[in-house]
């Protein structure tokens, strides 16, 4: 598409903006008890948010490739990509924390038929994003400066995707949206067949209660562990697909969205948490059930 391609050539021009700059630190804004920096890290751009009193951080907001913008970088982000499995055409996909919005920037050129609703709360966050990493709003993607949970309580839109990538430093989300209620209103939220994506800290202290939480209001849950300290949920009232036919309808997205990095090894990761998977008489997961119904997408 010719939107696609002067798209892409925006985003690569802002990045040789960066390249090409002697400086290695861009931006750096204090919110309420986070410092927000913007650096170059060799061929990268990072976005951080830190506590204010840290000598230090190892927990990255977002990594923009400055020689290839549509390659996403972090293992969450392409993890997240999965949610395509269950919704391959959205409708209406909707994004809790922006960060660098390295995501919402991906899905909104791969997908150019589907609206976006992105919400988040620190300003600047949100200035980093647009001034640095080129997220940019049209008619098709939005943003709102809010709390998410504030935000929902007010939309009435219904979604096909929900992606919430709600972090602080250190690896932990605030705990007012890693709590059931919160859970239950975004399930409120989304359409039929839709499908709720969390990224959570693995070793924050809401995590085993987010997971049992999500099980129990929704029919199917899988999870997906990074390379890093996070692991993705995707929570959705769909039946449970099988092991084949989640990879088939990878090889399927992979094939039409031509993404710039391999989708397939995600869904080799995918774990199915709720129901849990058949057992065998040894107490060990059965083998995946076969499924010769065609995948979603084809």
């Amino acid at each position: 598409m010719a939107w696609q391609q002067a798209n892409e050539a925006r985003l690569r021009q802002s990045a040789q903006r960066w390249i090409d700059s002697n400086e290695t630190t861009f931006y750096t804004e204090e919110w309420e008890d986070y410092y927000v920096a913007v650096t170059r890290e060799g061929r990268r751009l990072v976005l951080w948010m830190m506590e204010t009193d840290a000598a230090s951080t190892d927990w990255i907001q977002s990594v923009l490739d400055l020689h290839d913008p549509l390659h996403l970088q972090s293992s969450y982000t392409q993890a997240m990509t999965l949610a395509l499995l269950w919704q391959p055409s959205p409708r209406k996909v909707f994004f809790g924390g922006l960060g660098g919005g390295c995501l919402a920037t991906m899905l909104h050129h791969f997908l150019p038929q589907t609206e976006f609703q992105c919400v988040e709360i620190a300003q600047p966050v949100v200035t980093a994003a647009t001034r640095f990493f080129a997220f940019q709003t049209d008619d098709r993607l939005s943003l709102a400066i809010d709390d998410v949970r504030a935000f929902l309580l007010r939309d009435a839109a219904n979604y096909d995707l929900m992606l919430l990538d709600i972090f602080c430093d250190g690896g932990r989300s605030p705990a007012h949206v890693m709590q059931p209620d919160f859970f239950a209103l975004c399930r409120q939220r989304l359409g039929e067949g839709g499908l709720l994506a969390v990224n959570a800290g693995n070793g924050d202290p809401e995590f085993a209660g987010a997971a049992g939480a999500l099980a129990d209001l929704f029919s199917t849950v899988y999870a997906c562990r990074g390379r890093g300290s996070t692991t993705v949920f995707f929570a959705t009232d769909s039946p449970p697909r099988s092991h084949s036919a989640l990879l088939d309808t990878t090889s399927v997205l992979e094939q039409h969205l031509q993404l710039r990095f391999p989708l397939l090894p995600w869904t080799s990761r995918l774990e199915q948490l709720h129901p849990a998977p058949p057992q065998t008489e040894s107490g060990r997961p059965a083998a995946p059930p076969t499924d010769d119904s065609p995948p979603s997408g084809q």
